[in-house]
Formats: structure tokens, sequence, C-alpha cells
């Protein structure tokens, strides 16, 4: 099992959930279970998309990354990271304003620096022929993790396997562990070939699995929330039960477990008084809504 928090480590620790757990199983040469990896790892990063979703409104500072971008004739392109849009500034700290598509200049004209609109995958500053060097402050996305076996490596390189997204740059920054040969390191760029620069050094059948990159206080939370994505019920640990059941317990279980966490790790100066949360997730007619995660089950 690998040290690290990772993708091959969390598929061991659903198949073990599942009841339906070898090395056979986990690495892929025995496919006779009734769950293959490609389900488990579906499941896993569904799991990890919910908690992501519940986390972001609470502690949004846990994914704010800050970066420095140049201009080609007034296109910024986002990271590949890229989820939500925190803050654009220019070169002297001033805050670039949105505008959309409709109020952008006419062809003509010279345009304004103070304003973008986003395109795709870019932002376009309103002025023509802007490049600048701006800054982005944004909120990363939940990027999916990957394990499995490596179809090739050497020096400062893996490839990683066919399960892993076709998409340049797509795990920059993430930590992936070398299960069998025994290495932790930084993925520093990452080609459509699948091919992730490393500083260590791989083979072809080395045995990795992708870093989880949140908190890890909330980790634990990923196993029986994959096991809930992947069969529509918790394991019979949530469920405290021998035999399956509806879930109904396993979710109370799972939210007071998330609840608890989030209280520990994000509590202190962040919390607000009761009647402050109330009032911010107030609905219609002035009632609170003392669920404001949306968590079922509360």
């Amino acid at each position: 099992m690998g040290t690290y928090f990772n993708c091959y480590s969390l598929l061991e620790k659903v198949r073990v959930q599942l009841n339906e757990h070898s090395t056979g199983y986990v690495q892929g040469t025995d496919t006779t279970c009734k769950y293959s990896n490609t389900q488990i790892v579906d499941g896993i990063n569904a799991a990890r998309k919910h908690i992501y979703n519940l986390l972001l409104p609470r502690i949004p500072y846990e994914f704010e990354e800050e970066i420095e971008l140049t201009g080609v004739n007034s296109v910024y392109t986002l990271p590949a990271d890229f989820g939500q849009l925190r803050y654009f500034k220019d070169s002297d700290g001033n805050q670039i304003h949105p505008i959309s598509t409709n109020q952008r200049r006419k062809t003509s004209g010279a345009g304004n620096g103070n304003l973008y609109y986003r395109k795709g995958n870019t932002l376009v500053i309103d002025k023509a022929g802007a490049t600048e060097v701006c800054t982005l402050i944004y909120y990363r996305k939940c990027r999916d993790l990957d394990q499995g076996k490596a179809s090739a490596g050497g020096a400062a390189s893996i490839t990683l396997a066919t399960s892993a997204k076709k998409l340049i740059d797509y795990y920059n920054g993430l930590t992936i562990e070398n299960i069998t040969k025994d290495w932790v390191d930084t993925i520093s760029d990452y080609s459509a070939a699948r091919v992730a620069t490393v500083l260590e050094t791989a083979a072809a059948d080395d045995y990795y699995g992708i870093v989880c990159d949140m908190p890890e206080p909330f980790h634990h939370l990923y196993v029986p929330r994959a096991v809930f994505e992947i069969t529509g019920n918790f394991p019979v640990v949530y469920n405290r039960s021998l035999v399956g059941g509806t879930g109904a317990l396993g979710w109370t279980v799972f939210n007071e477990d998330f609840m608890s966490t989030l209280k520990a790790y994000a509590g202190g100066s962040l919390d607000t008084y009761p009647e402050n949360t109330w009032c911010a997730y107030s609905g219609g007619g002035g009632g609170g809504n003392s669920n404001p995660f949306n968590i079922p089950g509360h």
C-alpha cells in the first residue's frame, strides 16, 4: 500500500469495503471481480467532487491559487486546474473588470484595458494588442485522480496508463506516488501523450497513484462516499450492521463525521453566530436554512 493517500491506496480501501479485495483485482491482472477498477475509480472521483463542493464555500482559501499570465494579442489562457475566477488584475495591481461579449469593443476600436470577457478557456482583455503580464487569482477545480500501471518510463518521466486524461497540463502540480519504486514526486509538466515529467526515474509496468490534493483531514470520507457512489449504499461500518440496508443510518453517520471534521479543521475564528448563518442562507418568507451545505439527512 502507498504511503500517501493516493488513488491506488484508495482503490485498495474501497475494494476491502466491497468485500472484493485481492492484489490481482487492485492491479488489474485479475478481471473476474464484480466491480472493475474503472468503476471504482469513477466512484472515488465522484466522491471527491461531492466533498469538494461541500468544502469550497466554507474554506475557499484551501483551493486558492495565484499565477501570472502573459497576454498574446489580448488573449490570456487559463491554467489547466482553473475552476472559478477570484480576481484578475493588471501589472499595476488594478482590477480588470468583466463584461459580456456583446459589450466588447468594435473591430475598429482600440478598446479598454480595464475590461475583459471570457471566451472558452481564455480571458480576453478588451484593449487591442494587450501583452502585459497580469495576475490571476482563482480557485482550482477538483481534478480526477488516476492510478494504474505505467506504459513507459525513464529518467524524469513516467507515462501514465490509458485511464489517465489526455489533456495537456491536466495533472500539473499534483503529487504522484510510484508504488513499485517507492518514491513520491510532483508532476511539473504533463503532455497529451500522457507523459508526466518528474524528477525521479520510472519504468514500464510501475504501479502508481495520483495523490489527493484536498485537505488531509477529509480523506477518510472518500471511501464510504465512493462505496455509496458505486453501490447506492454505505459500507457496513457506516450502516452499523452486518447486512445491507437502505443507507439512511449510513447517511446520518457520514454527515455527522463530515460536520465534526469540518468544525475541527475550519472552526474557530471562521465560525459565525447561528443567527448570521440563518440570515445568510434564509429563503423566501424569512425562514432560515439550518443545513446551509444541503447535506442529505440534515
